[in-house]
């Protein structure tokens, strides 16, 4: 289901219906899969605090497709706290609590984020993202369904353990309303963002491009530090530009993109606080 390539709007499901839940599991369960793999490929690298680690996951769709060639390209960083000035909650604010909203005030590219449709308040919107784009190419545009989701806590933040916890709560209406919620002792907070692209009449003057992405946070430890509580920071993101611009180029400059997000989100928290 998680892919750069539109739906077509009916094929997002009634939100009061049971077909909803199903739907949300389904888009829980590949986006949870997404991030391990992240986890997986980046984490090792990321140990040192603040530092972004970037891995490119191959696209299994099939050879010949447009798809075949849009790697997944992932992110990794740790940050703690006492050293960022950055907390977990102020990650939840600005990432999951008014997602799109925020990203247009830190992301220098997004000149416009206007939502079309919203489906369930504070959970799932349409969203419709221009973008500026360096001279000499078109300007591009985005129509997304963006899904965040406040997790439950548990031990192993997006484990198999917890997706299966996820799932359950989805199909029991027993998700977290709002904010993340603490656990018991030993459980660890966590959100996440799903961004789907979907089907939508073009707008004159941009290119229409797709992405599809998952983007999880969670309190985390590593081992040189296992009494502190650090926020680790993943993002997994398959891209397709669309227009002129050749997919090798498209592929060669995704890490560098997604890796200036980062350093931006901390200049505008920090912004906000002066």
């Amino acid at each position: 289901m998680l892919r750069a390539e539109p739906w077509p709007r009916d094929k997002i499901p009634d939100p009061t219906s049971p077909a909803w839940r199903d739907f949300l599991a389904q888009l829980v369960k590949e986006s949870f899969s997404a991030l391990r793999k992240t986890n997986t490929s980046a984490r090792w690298k990321s140990l040192t605090p603040g530092r972004i680690s970037l891995a490119s996951i191959p696209s299994m769709e099939p050879k010949g497709t447009r798809l075949r060639g849009a790697h997944w390209h992932s992110r990794s960083s740790i940050h703690f706290p006492e050293e960022t000035g950055v907390s977990f909650d102020a990650f939840a604010d600005g990432l999951l609590h008014h997602h799109t909203e925020n990203e247009q005030q830190y992301i220098h590219a997004l000149e416009q984020a206007e939502c079309l449709e919203v489906l369930v308040p504070d959970v799932a919107s349409i969203w419709h993202l221009k973008y500026r784009t360096p001279w000499g190419t078109a300007n591009r545009d985005f129509v997304e369904l963006v899904i965040t989701l406040p997790l439950l806590a548990h031990e192993l933040p997006f484990s198999n353990f917890h997706e299966e916890v996820m799932v359950d709560a989805l199909h029991t209406d027993s998700l977290p309303n709002g904010h993340v919620p603490h656990g018991a002792v030993g459980t660890r907070r966590s959100f996440l963002v799903i961004s789907q692209p979907i089907a939508h009449p073009r707008t004159q003057g941009y290119v229409r491009a797709y992405y599809a992405s998952a983007e999880g946070v969670r309190e985390d430890s590593i081992a040189t530090r296992a009494d502190d509580t650090c926020v680790q920071w993943m993002l997994t993101t398959q891209t397709d530009a669309q227009g002129s611009i050749p997919q090798w180029i498209q592929e060669w400059a995704m890490p560098s993109q997604i890796a200036a997000d980062v350093p931006a989100f901390f200049q505008w928290v920090h912004a906000k606080k002066a």
